[in-house]
């Protein structure tokens, strides 16, 4: 069967973690070569090596996204091995629990707001710009900006984050309207509770379940791929209807 990433090279960053590494499988399962950036030489390793292991393409990449002199790197060395690279997922990120106890507004500190910031939104900015401008010659590129339900509802004792992915949210659609006229698709993806290989109940999903990362990568493929051609600018929301509403486990099926 044709694959529909064929021939195609894609940088993932944040590749160590459980939706990264599953990210980064299934663009390779689908043909593409992977660039697997992560904080870490050993997670960046990890991933690659669970590509290759299954046969396909992957290069190992040490980056820290937050600093623009190490992405600059890191897309250079990946033109430079794979002579273009038309597929950008910006999955690097955190929580406020990366740094600190999940506190209340009022609590944190300026150190820790700019923290966030720079590793969800800055980090995310330093890369398409490290990128855009040879999607733009070949008039061709697929990005996919990782958000959050946080962005579309905030969430208790995560100002800090909400605002971070906030402003992903917001870039994404503001970059798809200058990047469309060169066939440059600019996508978000917000997803809810995400686990490892089996998902868990969940009384706060309408399916009542968390996600998995296989589900999260699955949406990714397909905003990689061609068949998402007329779709730009627009937030995927995957989180099992979590942002409906509260769903109350003692309340009488319909």
């Amino acid at each position: 069967m044709d694959k529909m990433l064929e021939g195609k090279t894609a940088v993932v960053t944040g590749a160590g973690g459980r939706i990264g590494i599953a990210i980064c499988s299934r663009l390779a399962e689908e043909g593409a070569a992977v660039v697997c950036a992560d904080l870490t030489r050993e997670n960046a390793e990890k991933a690659a090596e669970t590509i290759r292991s299954a046969g396909g393409c992957a290069l190992p990449c040490q980056v820290d996204v937050t600093r623009s002199d190490e992405v600059r790197r890191m897309a250079e060395t990946a033109l430079r091995q794979f002579g273009s690279v038309e597929i950008l997922v910006n999955n690097a990120g955190g929580s406020a629990g990366l740094f600190h106890r999940l506190s209340r507004f009022e609590n944190t500190t300026e150190e820790i707001w700019r923290r966030i910031i720079d590793l969800n939104l800055n980090g995310t900015l330093c890369c398409i710009h490290a990128l855009l401008g040879q999607m733009m010659e070949r008039r061709y590129g697929k990005i996919i900006n990782m958000s959050s339900i946080a962005a579309e509802k905030g969430i208790l004792d995560r100002v800090d984050y909400s605002a971070a992915k906030g402003g992903v949210l917001s870039l994404t659609r503001a970059l798809a309207l200058e990047t469309g006229k060169y066939n440059i698709n600019v996508n978000c993806i917000s997803p809810g509770m995400v686990v490892g290989a089996a998902s868990i109940p969940h009384q706060g999903t309408w399916l009542g379940r968390t996600g998995e990362p296989r589900e999260i990568a699955a949406l990714v493929a397909f905003l990689a791929s061609d068949d998402s051609s007329f779709i730009t600018g627009e937030n995927h929301t995957i989180d099992g209807g979590r942002v409906l509403g509260v769903r109350y486990h003692n309340r009488e099926e319909q």
